[in-house]
C-alpha cells in the first residue's frame, strides 16, 4: 500500500471523516476572512488615494485664487500710480523636472 492510502485509511477507522469537513470549513473561513481584509485594506488605499486627490484639487484651487488675487493686487497698484520697480516681481513658475530617458 502507498503512504497516502496507509494515512487515509487511518483517518477513517478513527473517525476522520467527520474530521475532514471541519477541517475544510474552517480553512475556507479562514481564507474568507483573508479576502475580507484584503478587500477592506484595498478599500482603505482607495480611500487613501481619492483624498490624496480631493486634498491636491483643493490645493490647486487655492493656488489658482492667490495667483488671480496677485494679477488683481498688480493690476491696481499700477492704476494707483506705483512705479513699477516698486511692485515686487512675480516668483517665476518652477520648470517641470523633465524625464529621464535610459
Amino acid at each position: 500500500m502507498n503512504t497516502v492510502e496507509v494515512v487515509t485509511a487511518i483517518i477513517v477507522a478513527l473517525g476522520g471523516a467527520s474530521i475532514i469537513p471541519k477541517v475544510i470549513d474552517g480553512v475556507r473561513a479562514s481564507l474568507d476572512k483573508r479576502a475580507k481584509d484584503e478587500q477592506q485594506e484595498n478599500r482603505t488605499l482607495l480611500g487613501r488615494a481619492k483624498y490624496a486627490e480631493q486634498r491636491a484639487d483643493r490645493e490647486a484651487d487655492y493656488r489658482r485664487a492667490i495667483e488671480a488675487w496677485g494679477g488683481e493686487l498688480e493690476y491696481m497698484l499700477r492704476q494707483l500710480g506705483v512705479p513699477r520697480d516698486k511692485i515686487p516681481h512675480r516668483p517665476a513658475r518652477p520648470q517641470p523636472a523633465k524625464e529621464k530617458t535610459a
